[in-house]
């Protein structure tokens, strides 16, 4: 779901939602976590029904309908969300990745830098406005914004992988190893980042390193 700012009572919604709501909003949100997505889904239309304008739950429900494909549903939920609640990093980051499954390219670009204006040191923001920027062939943004993730969070093979790829791409086949290679010492079960690596290998002629 990503993380995000504290979340701050919303003047818009009549009723601040109570301590047990927001205990069965956690109960939810550790559903979702251990993968039971319909009994998360359930518990948040039960808090919807009391608080229909409560901006944690339709953001839940959104992110659970991108978990099972229904982006268009996923889409309307959270920016139902959002009206409700406009600061919320995490908000606009579900938004960006659901903006980026449609191919709606240049709106999840705006969604995830939205969610880093709100947060500033949000890696997985970075990361992905990196593979938004890459889908719209914006290869240098694209390298800031996975290098931004890395310096915020060095330990990220994604990040490291994806910049590989965009380093490829530009044909800096030497900068594109390194960036695998750091992926794979990272996270020595990923398997795309070691195939990506025999790949440009093979393009170097390193036939026995790959």
């Amino acid at each position: 779901m990503g993380r995000k700012k504290r979340r701050q009572p919303n003047s818009q919604q009549s009723l601040s939602p109570s301590v047990d709501v927001e205990g069965k909003l956690q109960q939810a949100v550790s559903l979702y976590q251990a993968g039971q997505l319909q009994q998360a889904e359930q518990i948040c239309q039960q808090i919807l029904r009391d608080f229909p304008r409560y901006a944690d739950a339709l953001h839940l429900l959104g992110v659970i309908a991108y978990q099972v494909g229904e982006n268009k549903i996923a889409t309307s939920l959270i920016t139902q969300a959002i009206e409700m609640d406009s600061n919320q990093s995490s908000f606009f980051y579900s938004l960006g990745n659901v903006l980026k499954e449609q191919g709606r390219l240049e709106e999840s670009v705006e969604a995830y830098q939205r969610a880093i204006h709100l947060q500033p040191n949000y890696p997985e923001a970075y990361n992905n406005l990196g593979n938004a920027l890459q889908g719209q062939g914006r290869l240098e943004e694209s390298i800031e914004a996975y290098q931004r993730a890395i310096h915020l969070q060095s330990n990220h093979p994604e990040a490291y992988n994806n910049l590989g790829i965009v380093l490829k791409k530009q044909g800096r086949l030497e900068e594109s190893v390194e960036a695998y290679q750091r992926a794979i010492h990272l996270q020595p079960n990923h398997p795309e980042s070691y195939n990506n690596l025999g790949i440009v290998l093979r393009e170097q002629g390193r036939l026995e390193e790959s």
